[in-house]
C-alpha cells in the first residue's frame, strides 16, 4: 500500500486545526490563573507569545488542509485544471 501525499496534508492539517486552539485555550487559562494567584508576576509576554504561535498553528493547519483538499479533487478529476493542449506545448517559445 502506497501512502498519498495528499492523505498526510490531511492528517497534518487537521491536528494543526485541532492543536492551535488547544494551545491558545491552554495560554490563556495558566494566564489567568497566574494572575489570580500571583499579580504582580510579570508573565504577560510569554502567555500573548503562546496563545499568538496558538493562532498561527491554526492557520497554518487550515492552509495544509486546504492544500490536501485542492491535491485530493485534482487526483480524483473532480476538479478541472487548465493544462496546455498537445499542440502548444510541443510548439517553440518564438513561433507564432
Amino acid at each position: 500500500m502506497e501512502y498519498k501525499s495528499s492523505a498526510g496534508l490531511y492528517v497534518g492539517g487537521i491536528s494543526l486545526i485541532l492543536a492551535g486552539p488547544l494551545i491558545v485555550f491552554i495560554a490563556v487559562t495558566f494566564h489567568a490563573w497566574m494572575i489570580f494567584d500571583n499579580p504582580s508576576a510579570n508573565v504577560d509576554g510569554v502567555f500573548i507569545g503562546i496563545g499568538v504561535f496558538g493562532g498561527i498553528l491554526g492557520i497554518v493547519g487550515l492552509i495544509l488542509l486546504i492544500a490536501a483538499m485542492y491535491r485530493a479533487l485534482v487526483k480524483i478529476d473532480a476538479m478541472q485544471v487548465m493544462r496546455p493542449s498537445a499542440s502548444r506545448a510541443n510548439r517553440p517559445a518564438g513561433h507564432r
